[in-house]
């Protein structure tokens, strides 16, 4: 019996650095947002690369607005 030397290269992940929010101020996280939905929105073609990430990040968004204006209100 042959042995099989078919190894298979390990997986390298590429994972997406994500800036460190907490630092950042809620103008800046917003526009952040909003860059972030903009290119997760640009599928291939007519099909969604991942609509439950577009849904988490319109979440995230709405958070941060109403953090925003909370602020304002407080004024």
């Amino acid at each position: 019996m042959a042995d099989k030397t078919d190894k298979k290269a390990p997986k390298t992940s590429k994972k997406v650095e994500k800036k460190d929010n907490k630092n950042l101020s809620l103008n800046e996280q917003l526009i952040a947002k909003r860059e972030e939905l903009r290119v997760a929105k640009m599928g291939l073609g007519s099909t969604l690369q991942n609509p439950h990430h577009i849904k988490t990040l319109k979440k995230e968004i709405a958070r941060i607005l109403t953090q925003i204006n909370a602020t304002k209100g407080d004024k």
